[in-house]
């Protein structure tokens, strides 16, 4: 059993029976079946909570009425999850104003509720301890990425301030993958992904971009077959994955490997219209097929200074009516992982 105690509000106590049994698992479990009960707990700091799942329809105190009157420094100390049926955008644009991490949909999918709640104390655990291996990436393995991706990243930061171009959007793609990945995680849970690997793959997806250094434009309509490499002009998307392939060592190479196949093919679709090979359904790299996604969506998304909630509905639609693009299953990540998205730039730029 974990040291780990998770708060369950609701005032339904069939509900709350239910959800405590799947904590319960692997957590410790305190209940309230009320707005008021659950405040007289969270302000009490000598009671340890370490999460907080909150119905938010309660009747004479709802779950936003109880994140106001509860401490803004232990709730900023602790995940959050509104319980709700339906998760309505008017609920999830409040949420977005009480820093919500998430929602829990009834009827409860116990697989998912647990993936979620251990991918953030994993991750939790790898920002307070990078020196943790996982999944066979070793504390060299981590640092030395982490050492070469800032060398990278000042190289191209150069570049593009010789551009007067800024890094923002390749900053924004790599959260967005980053977002994914997690989602990935917390309803696949696939042997090659944990916290350090998501933390190693959303950073490459910064250099997609990168074979720009070397090859500014080009014609990116026209797709050369695969097996015949001889006929291949330098395109940026391989000029890309040669630059960040420089560094051969073992301690890099899942962040290499992923960066290159990034760089190589993001402009490749689902569908075989992409270039430079026109993979088709032949596209493997389900991380390179994310970064694709994410370039799409910010692209659409940022495509103002200042994003609102129209920018968000027109940059998720325009995947979702461009499904040749991408992988079934990238979609479906990124259907599972849109209220977290819009929570998360809901909060950065208040809307």
């Amino acid at each position: 059993m974990s040291n780990i105690k998770i708060l369950i509000v609701d005032d339904s106590d069939i509900d709350r029976m239910i959800l405590k049994n799947i904590l319960s698992q692997s957590y410790d479990v305190i209940e309230a079946n009320s707005g008021f009960s659950a405040i007289e707990i969270l302000n009490n700091f000598s009671i340890q909570i370490d999460a907080l799942m909150l119905d938010i329809s309660m009747p004479g105190m709802d779950g936003f009425a109880t994140l106001d009157l509860t401490n803004r420094t232990r709730l900023m100390s602790m995940p959050v999850y509104l319980i709700s049926a339906e998760t309505q955008t008017e609920n999830i644009k409040k949420a977005v104003n009480y820093g919500v991490t998430g929602f829990i949909k009834k009827p409860y999918d116990s697989t998912l509720i647990l993936s979620k709640l251990k991918t953030f104390f994993d991750r939790k655990k790898f920002a307070s301890a990078v020196t943790v291996p996982a999944n066979n990436i070793t504390d060299a393995e981590l640092k030395n990425t982490l050492i070469y991706e800032e060398k990278l990243k000042r190289v191209y930061r150069t570049f593009l301030a010789n551009q007067k171009k800024t890094d923002e959007l390749y900053t924004h793609v790599s959260e967005v993958v980053h977002i994914l990945l997690e989602e990935y995680f917390a309803t696949k849970a696939p042997r090659s992904l944990c916290p350090e690997a998501i933390e190693i793959i959303s950073r490459a997806a910064y250099f997609y971009d990168i074979g720009r250094m070397a090859v500014p434009s080009e014609n990116k309509q026209k797709k050369y077959p695969i097996a015949d490499t001889e006929s291949i002009p330098t395109t940026h998307t391989l000029a890309g994955a040669e630059i960040v392939s420089v560094n051969q060592s073992p301690a890099v190479s899942l962040f290499v490997k992923t960066a290159a196949d990034m760089c190589a093919h993001h402009h490749e679709r689902y569908d075989g219209q992409g270039m430079p090979h026109g993979l088709k359904d032949t596209i493997n790299n389900i991380y390179t097929q994310m970064c694709s996604l994410a370039i799409d969506f910010c692209t659409h998304f940022f495509a103002e200074e200042s994003p609102t909630a129209s920018n968000f509905s027109v940059a998720y639609n325009s995947i979702m009516d461009d499904r040749g693009a991408f992988r079934p299953d990238v979609i479906e990540i990124m259907k599972n992982a849109k209220e977290e998205l819009m929570v998360f730039y809901g909060k950065t730029y208040k809307f």
